[in-house]
């Protein structure tokens, strides 16, 4: 009993002193309840609906306090003159309302045609989106509810869609292009990280300073490395969507920019992480405390409108944001100028991690 006392301590000082043993057994599900919690139990119930009254009459008026009604929606109120499908394109939203002009005219004439036309309500929306099917869902059934007062169940008001994406996009076609940028980072963060840390714990890193390589050929080499490797990570997702999935996104030049940039961008992250841990194993640690994190709050997996308007917040300052966004713009949206505004800032983000890590990572002080 003794001898078994005695290895249960060596066992626990073995694993106490192992840091990635500690963070995977302890301090990553922390972080994993934590993160989701902040996410799950904070969602409003409610889903935010914007709202263009053209018509601003008595019957579009009831309508929308009908809407509100329903406890559903926090209805937010646009002006009637601006284009909606730009805006909801230049705001990223998922779906919107508009009340046409003439809404109460129209209803009117089908009252008094015995629904012989239509009064026609327009419903812009993304229809990659889940959560655009649930509002449509509740839209109709207040409509249905209307039509039955109204007239004992004759259609006077309708629901007419307009897609914001160009083509129709499967939930799979959204979810892809997050997949991509997810693929870029860990793999570049991962290998720049495990390959720092082993080379410097191993000595490779004196003897290179003894070769005749220049550290900016071999940190070139790598990074050059990584970004062919997540193009092959790409596509092996898009192979995947295509043959079990039937995907409809296809890389464009612009995307294939950006997927290059997002790798040189965590590329350079992982030489900064490396430089300031020890050895491989604490490095995977924390590459693991940035990585997952950044995938559930960076709009990899469902939409970033989901979340509370906090953890919204810190989104716009997580850099797999901006590869997730401008992969949807270049792959689904047809957006080619918001592509490349998200592509210009992974760029820049990029070449800075992978300037600073370079400086950063010194063969001599090895």
């Amino acid at each position: 009993m003794n001898r078994v006392l005695i290895d249960l301590k060596a066992s626990f000082k073995m694993f106490f002193r192992s840091k990635a043993a500690v963070f995977w057994t302890l301090a990553f599900p922390c972080i994993l309840i934590l993160l989701f919690g902040a996410i799950f139990s904070e969602m409003d119930s409610k889903y935010s609906l914007y709202v263009q009254n053209q018509d601003q009459t008595l019957a579009s008026n009831s309508f929308i306090e009908a809407l509100n009604k329903t406890n559903a929606f926090n209805l937010q109120t646009l002006d009637p003159t601006i284009d909606a499908t730009r805006y909801a394109l230049d705001h990223e939203l998922s779906y919107m309302l508009v009340i046409p002009e003439g809404f109460e005219n129209d209803l009117g004439m089908s009252m008094n045609s015995s629904g012989a036309t239509n009064a026609t309500i327009e419903f812009i929306y993304d229809q990659s989106q889940t959560s655009a099917t649930v509002v449509l869902g509740i839209l109709n059934s207040v409509i249905n509810e209307m039509n039955q007062v109204l007239s004992g169940g004759a259609d006077y008001v309708v629901v007419q869609g307009e897609t914001i994406a160009p083509k129709r996009f499967s939930f799979m076609d959204f979810f892809l292009p997050g997949m991509i940028a997810m693929s870029a980072m860990t793999t570049s963060i991962f290998t720049a990280v495990e390959i720092s840390s082993r080379y410097r714990e191993t000595g490779i890193f004196r003897k290179l300073a003894t070769t005749p390589l220049r550290r900016i050929e071999w940190i070139l080499s790598r990074t050059i490395y990584l970004i062919v490797v997540s193009f092959i990570g790409m596509g092996v997702i898009l192979g995947l969507g295509i043959a079990f999935f039937d995907v409809k996104v296809v890389p464009d030049p612009l995307s294939l920019i950006l997927v290059a940039t997002t790798s040189m961008l965590f590329s350079g992250m992982g030489m900064i992480l490396s430089r300031f841990v020890k050895d491989p194993e604490t490095a995977g640690a924390a590459a693991n405390a940035i990585t997952f994190p950044m995938m559930f709050l960076s709009g990899s997996f469902f939409p970033l409108e989901q979340m509370p308007e906090f953890l919204r917040g810190i989104a716009t300052v997580l850099p797999l944001t901006y590869a997730n966004n401008g992969l949807r713009d270049a792959m689904i949206m047809g957006e080619p100028q918001r592509a490349i505004i998200n592509t210009i800032i992974v760029t820049v983000l990029g070449i800075i991690s992978l300037l600073v890590g370079a400086w950063i990572t010194k063969w001599e002080e090895e």
